[in-house]
């Protein structure tokens, strides 16, 4: 554990075809090219701007809620992939904000700055926020809050002589103060070298245990080059005010590898569940390793503690191309989604598991992608089987050749929230407004946030409404150009939603060489639920996966491994047993399972294992050391399906 510094920095700067499935592709569109490395260090030699620009109305004339600039930040991007949670609500009424402040043009100089809000609506530290901490350099921020109102921003700064980032946490003195100390985990060395392990995301659970995801910045920094995600726990003292880690060499748990920054990970309010998701490559080592061809995979612990993140399972499972179909190139492709670098995870109040994320359109025999054609989708534990389209952009070919950007899609950055009042959902992302009369000087289109909401679960969503309605003038210059970027929401509906953003002054990302330095504002806005209307619904008419995926058997043409075993739970192997056994299922559909083991009393004797698995095959171990000599039964449980066999253990 190295402990930094007390940081009281006062730094006041007052004042952001349908190619899916169906495989319809459009040789107009442009294709995505490869984007410059995402790293935590850029450093940009773009144009600036200097303020005061020529005033235009930040709001639109329709805009949905209310609106407070809490901040300014010359750094307009605040996450590559996954924007995790930048705001949040304690119980004490406070809202709790942290962004990346990029204090001077070029931005240089970047730190972490905390805002709140009381219940009367008034700031701690008007427009303007507080230092968090005082390294060279600082950001890419996310929070939580606990111990009554003591916020917890962690982020990734550069100290001392290293000039690589490495993951921190910092921890209020006392509810809503902003007197921080600043803690990291120890360093996690590989072969002698220093890695960086960054880009982190917070999460308090119900018992008040710290728990962390963070991923690697390859050293390399070469194009394809894999990453991983790690996780570290940590416990805070509130006598002493100290944040403490596992030591060294037990700090950090590989997870998994990955090729984007979009791992996230939620806690549950009412139990002791932890649950964990991000993308893996499906090229990973072979010739297209790219950050474009991912499923989503997710591990979800019911006990928050020992985490075995190879129990995890692929929850999008798109069915790789079939080349039997060939010279059918509509047909061979398969699917022709792919989730992309961003998604969000969270576990409502009746302990479901919920995930929403985002997928462009993918064709791998051609090896081209179209960051217009995207969707925004919702998955539940509640209903495992099922995938609901949040916001559906796939529809709009006529934009095709304007370019979101390094990294975007139009459609993108959702970020999910409850209601515990009505049980109500609510999905806040961000859309592109790709209207050629509204396009900067630049060529780039504006960011816009919408707002949609599902009264049944998650299982019907809102059309989405534009909360934001900002307007960009045509060939709008810097400073007149307005774009909301990094969106994003606390995971606590009120009966209000709050959401912050950075309005960004000239539309792109500057850190990717779009676009210009400019000065730009740090929004918190609100929008009563009432605002938020419960219809129309989406049309849900866009299948996740091909349906000429899963034909009648013995259909010419088909791959038959495309198709998704059923469910079945196998005989034991070896039969009889001592003490160890291994026991097959296999699944058609994502399911919360139970496999436990009776005696012929129908006395449960063990709980082999419990959670939610994806479809597909499954192996687990069964020990008996502790059982008599006998005969038992084995039962699993998926969903409404059960099966039951015998096994024979012989000491």
């Amino acid at each position: 554990m190295r402990k930094s510094y007390l940081a009281f920095l006062l730094i006041l700067i007052p004042c952001l075809a349908l190619a899916t499935s169906h495989n319809l592709g459009n040789p107009a569109v442009t294709n995505l090219e490869n984007h410059a490395i995402m790293t935590g260090s850029e450093t940009v030699d773009a144009p600036v701007i200097y303020p005061p620009y020529n005033l235009m109305p930040t709001d639109g004339v329709d805009i949905i809620g209310d609106t407070l600039t809490i901040g300014t930040s010359w750094y307009d991007m605040q996450h590559n992939g996954t924007v995790g949670r930048m705001v949040e609500k304690s119980d004490d009424g406070y809202l709790h904000f942290v962004w990346m402040n990029g204090t001077n043009s070029g931005a240089s100089d970047r730190h972490v700055y905390y805002n709140t809000i009381d219940p009367s609506g008034t700031q701690g530290w008007y427009m303007a926020g507080y230092g968090v901490e005082s390294a060279q350099r600082g950001g890419y921020t996310t929070l939580d809050v606990d111990y009554g109102g003591i916020a917890f921003p962690c982020f990734h700064q550069v100290t001392g002589s290293s000039m690589n980032a490495h993951t921190a946490v910092g921890t209020d003195f006392f509810p809503h103060a902003g007197a921080f100390l600043v803690y990291e985990p120890d360093w996690l060395y590989i072969g002698g070298a220093e890695q960086e392990i960054i880009w982190p995301r917070i999460m308090f659970d119900r018992n008040q245990t710290m728990h962390v995801v963070s991923t690697e910045n390859p050293l390399s920094q070469t194009a394809g080059d894999p990453q991983r995600h790690y996780y570290t726990v940590g416990s805070y003292d509130p006598l002493t005010y100290e944040v403490t880690f596992p030591d060294d060499p037990d700090t950090w748990t590989e997870m998994s590898w990955t090729m984007t920054i979009a791992g996230d990970l939620a806690t549950s309010d009412v139990s002791d569940r932890v649950a964990f998701a991000w993308c893996w490559s499906k090229d990973f080592g072979g010739p297209d390793t790219s950050q474009w061809n991912n499923d989503i995979y997710v591990m979800i612990d019911d006990d928050g503690q020992d985490f075995h993140f190879e129990n995890y399972f692929n929850l999008t499972q798109f069915i790789d191309p079939d080349p039997s179909w060939l010279p059918d190139t509509l047909m061979a492709n398969m699917d022709t989604l792919r989730a992309y670098t961003d998604l969000n995870i969270f576990i409502d109040q009746d302990d479901y598991c919920h995930i929403v994320f985002t997928t462009p359109s993918y064709f791998e025999l051609e090896g081209t992608r179209y960051w217009h054609a995207s969707i925004v989708w919702h998955w539940s534990e509640q209903f495992p089987g099922e995938f609901q389209m949040v916001h559906n952009a796939f529809d709009d070919w006529d934009w095709n050749y304007i370019d979101c950007g390094a990294w975007q899609v139009k459609a993108q950055r959702p970020s999910i929230g409850q209601d515990p009042a009505t049980g109500d959902l609510y999905c806040m992302y961000q859309v592109y407004d790709c209207d050629t009369t509204a396009i900067s000087m630049a060529g780039m289109p504006s960011g816009e946030v919408y707002m949609s909401k599902s009264i049944d679960g998650g299982q019907n969503w809102s059309v989405g409404i534009n909360i934001t309605e900002t307007i960009t003038p045509e060939n709008a210059t810097a400073g007149n150009c307005l774009s909301e970027l990094s969106p994003t929401m606390a995971k606590l509906v009120d009966g209000t939603c709050h959401i912050m953003y950075v309005l960004d002054r000239d539309a792109g990302v500057v850190v990717q060489t779009e676009g210009t330095w400019t000065f730009n504002e740090i929004k918190y806005h609100s929008v009563a639920v009432d605002l938020i209307p419960a219809s129309p619904t989406v049309v849900q008419d866009v299948p996740l996966h091909v349906a000429h995926a899963y034909p009648q058997p013995g259909m010419p043409g088909v791959n038959q491994n495309t198709q998704p075993q059923g469910f079945a739970l196998s005989q034991n192997y070896p039969n009889p047993f001592n003490p160890v056994t291994t026991i097959n299922f296999s699944l058609d559909e994502v399911s919360d399972v139970s496999l436990k083991v009776f005696n012929l009393l129908g006395e449960e004797v063990a709980n082999v294992t419990s959670g939610t698995y994806g479809t597909g095959a499954h192996s687990v171990a069964f020990d008996g050391s502790n059982l008599a000599s006998g005969i038992y039964l084995y039962k699993l449980e998926a969903g409404s399906k059960v099966e039951t066999r015998k096994m024979l253990l012989l000491k």
